[in-house]
C-alpha cells in the first residue's frame, strides 16, 4: 500500500507539475501578445524607410523615390507646385512614393518642398530641395547647310565653374574646336551670357541628314554630368549631282 501510495504521490506531484507548465506558457504566450500589440501599435501608421532628405537639380521632370510602409490606405501631398507626387494615394503595406520636379528653378536660390504621408490619422514627411544651377540655349534648335559652318548659338547661365558643353553619339567627330589654347582658358561656355561661336562643324558629305543633340550641363565630378538643357541639331545631307540635275531640268 505505500508503494501505491507514493506511486500515487508521484502521480499527483506530476500532474501538478505539468498544469504548473500549461499556465507558465500560457502566461508567456499572453505577454508574447501583448508585446506584439504594443509593437503593432508602434509601427502603425507610416515607416520611412529610405533616407527622407532628397536634393534635385534645375531640371523639369528630375524625380526622387521613397520607400515607406503604411498600415492602411494613404495619401500624399506637395507643398509646391513645383514638385508634383506621382502617384498621390495607395492602399497599405510597403510602396515607393515618387515626386518629380515640373519646371526648372530659375528663382536665383535654393527653394525646398515638404511632402506630407498620412495613414491611419499619422503622418511622415520628406523633405526635398530643388538647386539653384541652371543654364539655358535661347533657341532649341540649330541648323547648317550640308557645306557646313561655324556654330553660333547663344545662351545663359547663373554659374560659371562646373558649366560644360558635351555632345552624344557620333556627332563629336564632326566637330572642331577653333579656340587656342589662349582662348580656351576663358572660354566663352562658362560666361553668364555666352556664345557658343567656336565651333566648327565639318561638312557632311552623306546622303542623310545629321542629328544630334549639344548639352549645357553642371558637372559633378569627372564622369557624372546633370544636363540642365538640350539643343537640337540637324544639318542637311548632301544631295548628289546627279540629283542636282534631275532637279534643275524638272524646273
Amino acid at each position: 500500500m505505500k508503494n501505491c501510495a507514493k506511486k500515487t504521490s508521484i502521480s499527483n506531484k506530476s500532474h501538478t507539475f505539468a498544469e504548473m507548465k500549461q499556465l507558465r506558457l500560457l502566461i508567456v504566450a499572453a505577454v508574447v501578445m501583448l508585446m506584439v500589440g504594443c509593437l503593432q501599435d508602434k509601427v502603425g501608421g507610416v515607416r520611412i524607410y529610405s533616407d527622407p532628405n532628397a536634393e534635385l537639380y534645375s531640371v523639369a521632370n528630375q524625380t526622387s523615390l521613397f520607400l515607406f510602409h503604411a498600415s492602411g490606405p494613404w495619401r500624399a501631398s506637395s507643398t509646391e507646385p513645383w514638385l508634383q507626387v506621382v502617384k498621390a494615394s495607395g492602399p497599405g503595406g510597403t510602396d515607393t512614393l515618387k515626386v518629380m520636379t515640373t519646371e526648372k528653378n530659375l528663382t536665383g536660390k535654393e527653394r525646398k518642398a515638404i511632402v506630407t504621408i498620412v495613414a491611419d490619422d499619422e503622418t511622415r514627411t520628406v523633405e526635398v530641395v530643388q538647386r539653384n544651377e541652371y543654364a539655358e540655349f535661347d533657341q532649341e534648335e540649330f541648323a547648317l547647310p550640308a557645306e557646313g559652318g561655324m556654330m553660333d548659338v547663344t545662351f545663359r547661365s547663373n554659374f560659371r565653374d562646373s558649366l560644360v558643353l558635351y555632345v552624344t553619339g557620333t556627332l563629336a567627330k564632326y566637330l572642331e574646336d577653333t579656340r587656342d589654347e589662349d582662348s580656351t582658358k576663358a572660354t566663352t561656355r562658362t560666361d553668364y551670357k555666352g556664345t557658343i561661336n567656336w565651333l566648327r562643324v565639318l561638312p557632311n558629305t552623306d546622303t542623310v541628314a545629321r542629328k544630334g543633340y549639344f548639352y549645357l550641363a553642371l558637372a559633378i565630378d569627372e564622369n557624372r554630368h546633370i544636363a540642365l538643357d538640350t539643343l537640337r541639331f540637324c544639318q542637311d545631307a548632301l544631295i548628289p549631282d546627279s540629283l542636282k540635275a534631275d532637279s534643275l531640268k524638272g524646273q
